[in-house]
């Protein structure tokens, strides 16, 4: 499956910005109408998963639009992503053991987008005999020095996230569910930590109901799906508009990713 994003990457003064795509709050998504009437460096696709075995080979064609006044000059460079400390990390192709990014190859290494044009190159990845991590990002590195007001020098990289099926090994663990009544602003906010404790990516989603003492349905509110690479963890919120009247109420949490599924249930009541 290919997710097709358009990303607004605002500058960042004094060195390389690594715009990566690679999760939720990361970068600020938009329209390509409103990436083509602003500032903007766009890349398509975003963010790539791919189901696939050792020795097994993926090929994805990247487009990056420039649609800044500047002719940039970009450098294709392959990192492995892990999770270290609860925190994605970048690291070189090859350093770690069983380094997928060491294998990915680009046909164009070195390209300038000119000003309100595209650039694109294609990447190719052979997963290793055991592969270690699960997600690489396929970065267009700046090279390009941009002076400012102020004096202080800026480049722009962007890059999307490939992220690597091999073992269908989905396991996620959560803790109790909270759930926080707002009878000022009535609304009722659900939250739940869920975390990614298998070897493969992970993208759960799910729904909440809401049901009376008696066991009537009240409500059905969805929970949007997060990204979780392997040890990473995340809150997932949904709110839902508006309070019951005054009782006793049960509310059911059910997650799944593929073969991945859990459920949890927390009261709660309205005075």
């Amino acid at each position: 499956m290919k997710y097709r994003h358009s990303l607004l990457l605002r500058w960042v003064a004094a060195l390389a910005l690594s715009a990566l795509c690679l999760g939720p709050a990361v970068m600020a998504q938009t329209s390509n109408a409103d990436a083509n009437n602003s500032p903007a460096l766009t890349l398509n696709p975003a963010v790539i998963m791919v189901k696939a075995k050792p020795g097994q080979t993926f090929s994805q064609e990247l487009t990056l639009w420039n649609n800044t006044i500047y002719e940039l000059r970009f450098h294709m460079e392959a990192q492995d992503v892990v999770v270290r400390d609860g925190r994605r990390v970048f690291v070189p192709a090859g350093e770690l053991q069983g380094s997928i990014a060491r294998n990915a190859v680009f046909t164009e290494e070195d390209l300038i987008a000119l000003p309100g044009r595209s650039i694109t190159t294609r990447v190719t990845v052979t997963l290793p005999p055991t592969p270690g991590p699960r997600a690489i990002a396929c970065i267009f590195m700046g090279r390009s020095p941009i002076a400012t007001r102020n004096a202080l020098s800026m480049t722009a990289s962007l890059g999307a996230l490939v992220t690597f099926t091999v073992d269908s090994d989905f396991h996620l663990q959560n803790d109790p569910l909270q759930v926080e009544v707002d009878e000022d602003a009535k609304t009722i906010t659900f939250r739940e930590q869920v975390r990614n404790t298998g070897r493969d990516p992970v993208v759960p989603q799910g729904v909440i109901a809401v049901t009376s003492e008696g066991g009537a349905l009240i409500a059905r509110v969805p929970v949007e799906g997060h990204r979780l690479l392997p040890g990473e963890s995340s809150e997932f919120t949904a709110e839902h508009p508006g309070l019951p009247k005054a009782g006793k109420y049960k509310v059911t949490l059910l997650m799944q990713n593929e073969s991945a599924l859990f459920s949890n249930a927390a009261e709660f009541s309205i005075k």
